[in-house]
């Protein structure tokens, strides 16, 4: 047998081991349990499809209280085999983030490029739909 460096350390560690045993033992080691299972948590899968890429993967969402606590690939699906990719694994941070836009924003600045503040403003669904109507309409009317 070829002694390596790998042989040597692997021998050495196995007989310090072997050698503390009974002195660990006699002294009363415990071994560290863990926990038990905690019973399902309380809440339902709901079926649904994932809008994080072009894909639309089927999803079961988990529910508990009315709100969305994790997500997994649908199990009967034959498109995805029951596996989600990390996007759809994010739906419920996207959902809950604090920081996420609630309503329409309008630009007030019209410079654009880096590191110039577009100054958005909030504005209202029916503004924001009259604006999008008027550019179409405009566009419409340029051929």
């Amino acid at each position: 047998m070829k002694l390596t460096r790998r042989v040597f350390i692997e021998l050495a560690g196995s007989s310090a081991l072997m050698a503390s045993a009974p002195s660990l033992l006699a002294q009363g080691v415990t071994v560290k349990r863990l926990p038990l299972p905690c019973s399902p948590a309380q809440g339902r899968w709901i079926g649904s499809a994932c809008q994080g890429c072009t894909q639309y993967c089927a999803i079961e969402v988990f529910n508990q209280n009315g709100r969305a606590t994790r997500v997994r690939g649908n199990q009967h699906s034959q498109g995805n085999h029951g596996f989600c990719c990390p996007r759809g694994h994010l739906i419920p941070q996207e959902n809950y983030d604090p920081d996420r836009i609630k309503q329409p924003l309008k630009r007030t600045n019209p410079q654009k490029g880096r590191g110039i503040d577009p100054k958005w403003i909030p504005i209202t669904w029916d503004e924001a739909l009259d604006i999008v109507a008027d550019k179409m309409m405009e566009l419409r009317n340029a051929g």
